[in-house]
């Protein structure tokens, strides 16, 4: 019998560089869909899924201040129940707890150690102990195409088997490279067991050993014994520490899984790329929430909004939105 899980980590430690000059003034995870912020619009989904405790974590050097103290405002006990005024009583009432923590930097480059050192830290501090969770990431997230339709994480929950079992997609060779490969076998409809997971492999090694499937998509159910190997990951592509070669532990032993993403059911939004973000935003579900956004935003933040949908939107929605802010 497979434990209910009840508890989620939203990794929110990224510095945003590819949104630049935006996340400037917005943290990555504060960047909205619509006029949403993606950190929420993450918790949101957790939530719906049954996920009780969560936990944000963030970074709290020089670079990263501001986008700790912004999540610690926004998910603080005195603020979390108004912000996401959904689950107001839930909230009040204890049933839902949100908890915010940080964690370290390289102490030369003071960049970000990687996404195993985030989830690391909900281990550390016995936020999570010897229990499965839900992980995300609070740039990425998939949208049901379908209005109304429960989402890919419930999806994934439903078929949890005690493995741990991660969103995969399918990846041209040039994605592969610039993400990750997974090679595995299809077990059943979008299931795939895999064997092992290559964080940013060179071009090279994919061509000699090919395969068209990338963790993507920024969903991972981890069992209990995650915790029992994240102790062992060792600095990965980019000198970083990636939560792809945990899960590649646990697959070598025959314990991971992959949930194909179905696109024709699932829309992935990524705002981790400036221009994508402007295109995504421009969407007809978001337009207006996006155009709300940008009216009630800061002076500097408008100024870049306005640019980014001149560079990227066209014409037309740029007039739109020039119309609505007069």
């Amino acid at each position: 019998m497979v434990n209910k899980i009840t508890k989620g980590v939203i990794l929110a430690s990224g510095n945003g560089t590819r949104s630049r000059p935006l996340t400037y003034y917005i943290p990555k995870p504060m960047m909205p869909l619509g006029n949403m912020p993606m950190a929420k619009k993450i918790a949101y989904q957790m939530i719906n899924a049954g996920i009780k405790d969560i936990l944000v974590v963030s970074r709290n050097d020089k670079e990263g201040i501001k986008t700790f103290n912004m999540l610690i405002d926004y998910f603080s006990r005195e603020k979390v129940a108004g912000n996401l005024f959904e689950y107001k009583n839930e909230i009040e009432a204890g049933k839902i707890t949100f908890s915010v923590d940080f964690q370290p930097v390289d102490v030369k480059t003071q960049n970000p150690l990687g996404t195993a050192i985030g989830l690391k830290v909900a281990y550390d501090n016995g936020f999570l102990r010897d229990e499965p969770c839900v992980t995300m990431f609070s740039d990425v997230i998939l949208q049901n195409v379908n209005d109304g339709r429960r989402s890919m994480l419930e999806d994934m929950l439903s078929k949890y088997n005690g493995d741990t079992l991660v969103s995969i997609k399918r990846n041209n060779l040039e994605r592969l490279s610039k993400k990750s490969a997974a090679y595995g076998r299809k077990i059943c409809e979008n299931i795939y067991r895999l064997d092992r997971i290559v964080e940013k492999p060179p071009i090279e090694e994919v061509q000699r050993n090919p395969t068209e499937l990338s963790v993507g998509g920024g969903i991972y159910i981890l069992n209990e014994d995650a915790q029992n190997k994240i102790n062992r990951v060792k600095k990965g592509a980019g000198g970083e520490y990636h939560i792809t070669d945990l899960i590649d532990m646990q697959a070598r032993e025959g314990n991971t899984l992959g949930y194909l993403i179905d696109t024709n059911s699932f829309k992935h939004y990524d705002v981790g790329e400036f221009d994508v973000f402007i295109r995504e935003n421009l969407e007809e579900k978001y337009k207006k929430g996006f155009f709300d956004y940008v009216k009630n935003s800061a002076d500097a933040v408008k100024s870049i909004l306005i640019g980014g949908v001149a560079l990227y939107g066209g014409r037309n929605n740029l007039n739109e939105l020039l119309s609505f802010l007069s």
